[in-house]
């Protein structure tokens, strides 16, 4: 678990320095420590890590937590609470990168004009149909106008941090031109039926038929009749594509027409496509001209990603940083395999917080990557009876069956899938693991509150079938709720051997 764990924090700062070249986060996490003057708590002004004598306090870290749970959240559902300590660890780390990145802007003496924001204000308030329109989103963000400034200052700031690490990388003009233009296509594709050769051969067979009939006229009817993908539905066509945007057989073809102009057959992964170019956006004129700089600066952030995390690498190596929390300092230590540190910390932390069930885990997993099992069961027998969290019991669980405890294994097991009744993968991998045990009759249980819960979504469906049935959106009858298309795709009995 914790060697995935520390990849994932690797991925974790990557992610971020990419986003801070993109301005937004950067700002927003940048506005912390230079945009408010809060007057803290005397709880919330704890300091829980300090970067080169610079402090974080508790503030600061529940506010970037919040704010990434609710987004990792929002795209994997709830999150277990032994989740949280990772999610709260990497916030952390967040907040370090940043006040890094803030204290060498500083040191370098960068700044943003006024000029500068308002430029930087107007482009922002022109993505809006009017202006009230963009006071009012502003408004409902809970943003207000000099917090947004503020922000703006701190991305100018970062952007000429940006362009003085990697401002020397070139950029040629045929690169700018390419990430300008754009082409309109429409397309054929013939699909082969299978893999084999003479599939492919017969699609090309096809291909050139098609093509020996069709012209600018008739293109659109074409592809309608003859094309293998959803495009068949609007004639071909696929709209204005960039480079880099499709396979690089239908680009190269595509970039190379003019307009009106239709290409012979060309083979990709997908098929044979016969294209047509139906507008073009070229790198000339006011428009080109005006989107040059942004161009220019774009491509150069992108070629220098790798120089600028390495550069940001060994900034945020020869900062200073103390963490005083004593369970982040507990989890820094499990991602540097420094176990026996992690105890001594999990312990300090459970002395403040003696009644918090997933501390209890997290030292049982200390424990147990330090060779101690049975004290690592002991911690997880206090986790449980804190907390009645599913993920808790099947730790243990699993602690059991590696100690051939199967006995124990199976009673956890069993209380893990009671609290679970309805999360049908929870109750899938319990089975399995009994089955693995030879523990049928417990499996039998599981296996019972599988098919409880397959009638519960069968019920569900019969009541939303009728439902509809009586407000007149379908005909009575029409869609039977089908056993087989409502039940898991894994059955139980799939799972065993």
């Amino acid at each position: 678990m914790f060697h995935k764990m520390r990849d994932k924090m690797k991925l974790v700062v990557l992610i971020v320095i990419i986003a801070m070249a993109g301005g937004g986060l950067w700002a927003a996490l940048s506005y912390l420590f230079t945009g408010r003057n809060a007057t803290y708590s005397t709880e919330a002004a704890a300091v829980v890590a300090t970067v080169n004598g610079q402090a974080i306090h508790v503030y600061d870290l529940n506010q970037v937590f919040i704010n990434q749970l609710q987004q990792i959240e929002s795209q994997q559902g709830r999150l277990s609470g032994r989740a949280y300590e990772a999610v709260r660890y990497q916030a952390l780390d967040t907040l370090i990168g940043s006040l890094v990145l803030h204290q060498e802007i500083n040191e370098r003496d960068l700044s943003a004009s006024k000029a500068e924001i308002d430029a930087e204000l107007q482009k922002i308030i022109a993505m809006f149909p009017s202006e009230e329109e963009y006071k009012t989103q502003l408004t409902n963000s809970g943003l207000t106008e000099d917090i947004l400034r503020a922000q703006l200052a701190e991305e100018i700031k970062f952007n000429k941090l940006t362009m003085e690490v990697i401002g020397d990388i070139p950029v040629s003009e045929e690169e700018i031109k390419d990430a300008y233009e754009q082409v309109r296509t429409s397309h054929v594709l013939i699909r082969p039926d299978g893999d084999t050769d003479e599939a492919w051969a017969e699609a090309e067979r096809q291909a050139w038929d098609v093509y020996s009939q069709i012209n600018t006229e008739n293109f659109a009817e074409l592809a309608e009749t003859y094309s293998g993908d959803s495009s068949s539905l609007e004639g071909g066509d696929i709209g204005f594509i960039v480079r880099g945007q499709t396979v690089p057989e239908y680009e190269t073809t595509a970039f190379s027409l003019d307009v009106g102009v239709i290409s012979e057959p060309v083979r990709s992964t997908y098929g044979y496509h016969i294209i047509t170019a139906t507008d073009w956006k070229r790198a000339e004129g006011e428009e080109f001209e005006a989107a040059r700089n942004d161009l220019e600066a774009d491509i150069r952030n992108k070629k220098g990603q790798g120089d600028l995390v390495a550069w940001f690498d060994e900034l945020r190596g020869a900062a200073d940083v103390v963490v005083m929390d004593y369970q982040l300092n507990a989890f820094k230590h499990m991602q540097e395999e420094e176990y026996d540190q992690a105890v001594h910390y999990y312990k300090l932390a459970l002395e403040l917080q003696p009644n918090d069930g997933y501390l209890y885990a997290s030292l049982g997993d200390a424990h147990y990557e330090l060779g101690d099992v049975d004290e690592a069961i002991a911690q997880y027998i206090q986790a449980t009876e804190i907390y009645s969290d599913v993920s808790l019991f099947i730790g243990l669980g699993d602690l059991y069956r590696e100690t051939e405890r199967f006995d124990e294994a199976e009673e956890v097991y069993l209380k893990a899938s009671e609290l679970a009744p309805h999360d049908i993968w929870t109750q899938l991998a319990l089975y399995q693991y009994l089955t693995d045990m030879e523990r049928s009759e417990a499996a039998l249980v599981v296996e019972e509150r599988i098919a409880a819960f397959q009638e519960m979504q069968m019920e569900l469906l019969r009541e939303q079938q009728e439902a509809q049935e009586g407000e007149g959106q379908i005909e009575p009858g029409e869609t039977e709720p089908d056993v087989e298309e409502i039940e898991p795709e894994v059955e139980p009995a799939d799972l065993e051997g």
